[in-house]
């Protein structure tokens, strides 16, 4: 094919009287090119070139719908392709994602690599809110990863204190099936109170006994350097790059359940960008430590509360009644994960328990509580509570501690009107 400059050269020559053939011989070209050249527009319009139709194409409306809802993971869009009966290759789809794709700054770093079952590292992220039990909370998701393997453990939550913190850490150890011998997160509260500034901790008192109770040995970073702990950062990264766009949910409990199938079907069966393995397939050579041998640490969440003098104690904007000789003591409350509420007196006896009321300015009665104040059984000998007397609880309770106020008789007023006026 001639190129235009070419062209140019064959048309001067043949205005300027020279022959087709003698321009053939000059150029080494074919008589028909040379005549061809001369007749032709010297520049031709570009052939528009039919669009051959790709694989692709049925599926960019839900590739364009998915995109608008944030996400841009390449690999998660196109397994969710695949799903629809895709049969084009990956690298298709990440083409047509790459100008979404925001460009991230590449910060040097060290990686820092442990043996088998050595360190398993531990980090929350905040997920913005969810409305569970008839308000909005925020939402929390806890992530564990052990160090050699990569397997990951994840879990959404609507509280990061201190006994979430430890229930989180038990089911991770039961996901795993064990404990690796250090544990290692930011100078979180729920784990370190102070660090002083010669570098010493002062550990949260009942993580160092949950530790010790596991036997692993905890780990703070230093601060200001999370990326020491970059496996598990990585991995909330992983999470909200690739679980957590365009993720549509009902509840708590159904995003876990999601967050569960995500882990299994997703997260730790793929092949390991930095290892090059299947995490799920070095998981038998972690060496974790058991934890079959023993019954799961106690996570009760335990608070302290002075009970009011018509035998209540408050929690979470409730009021649970408890036995009328423990009014206007202070009692100690315990939370279990079962949201049971149970209640000690102060020398450490059950007096008490409810199960959590997830409505708020409720009163929870237990009649038989009230039994040391009213006349007459309360509690059959078979240990019931008749309707008539919850009734008569209910009637003759006072509704909140009303002060003590002196009755008098009119006339004392009468009289004070007198001198007054």
């Amino acid at each position: 094919m001639l190129e235009v400059e070419e062209r140019f050269m064959i048309r001067d020559l043949h205005r300027k009287g020279v022959s087709i053939s003698e321009i053939a011989r000059q150029t080494g070209r074919d008589r028909k090119t040379i005549r061809k050249a001369v007749t032709a527009p010297l520049v031709r319009e570009p052939k528009v070139r039919q669009r051959k139709s790709r694989k692709l194409t049925p599926y960019t409306a839900y590739l364009d719908k998915r995109i608008a809802e944030g996400v841009r993971n390449a690999r998660k869009l196109y397994g969710e392709l695949v799903a629809l009966g895709y049969p084009g290759k990956e690298s298709m789809v990440r083409y047509y994602v790459q100008p979404y794709r925001q460009a991230s700054v590449a910060q040097a770093t060290r990686r820092f690599e442990t043996e088998p079952g050595q360190q398993a590292q531990v980090d929350w992220g905040h997920f913005g809110f969810i409305q569970h039990q008839g308000r909005r909370q925020r939402l929390y998701a806890f992530i564990m990863t052990l160090g050699w393997s990569r397997m990951m453990y994840l879990e959404f939550t609507v509280s990061a204190n201190i006994a979430w913190w430890l229930r989180c850490h038990v089911h991770a150890f039961h996901y795993f099936g064990g404990v690796t011998t250090e544990m290692l997160h930011d100078n979180l509260k729920t784990a370190v109170l102070s660090r002083a500034a010669s570098g010493q901790i002062h550990w949260h008192p009942r993580y160092l006994d949950f530790a010790e109770y596991y036997g692993f040995r905890p780990r703070a970073c230093q601060p200001y350097r999370a990326q020491t702990k970059g496996k598990v950062e990585s991995g909330v990264r992983y999470v909200r790059g690739n679980f957590w766009p365009g993720l549509h949910y009902t509840d708590l409990a159904d995003l876990n359940h999601q967050a569960t199938g995500w882990l299994n079907g997703v997260a730790n069966v793929r092949t390991h960008g930095t290892t090059g393995e299947v995490p799920i397939d070095r998981l038998a050579q972690e060496r974790l430590l058991p934890i079959a041998q023993r019954p799961d640490y106690d996570t009760s969440l335990v608070v302290y509360r002075q009970s009011s003098r018509d035998c209540f104690v408050s929690y979470e904007g409730n009021f649970y009644s408890v036995p009328a000789v423990y009014a206007q003591q202070r009692l100690r409350l315990r939370i279990t994960e079962a949201d049971t509420l149970l209640i000690y007196s102060p020398e450490g006896h059950e007096i008490a328990h409810h199960h959590l009321c997830t409505a708020k300015n409720q009163r929870i009665v237990v009649a038989a509580h009230y039994q040391a104040l009213y006349p007459g059984p309360i509690v059959s000998p078979k240990g019931e509570v008749s309707q008539a007397d919850e009734r008569l609880v209910a009637q003759t309770m006072p509704p909140f501690d009303a002060p003590q106020v002196e009755r008098r008789p009119l006339i004392v007023y009468e009289q004070w009107l007198e001198v007054s006026g």
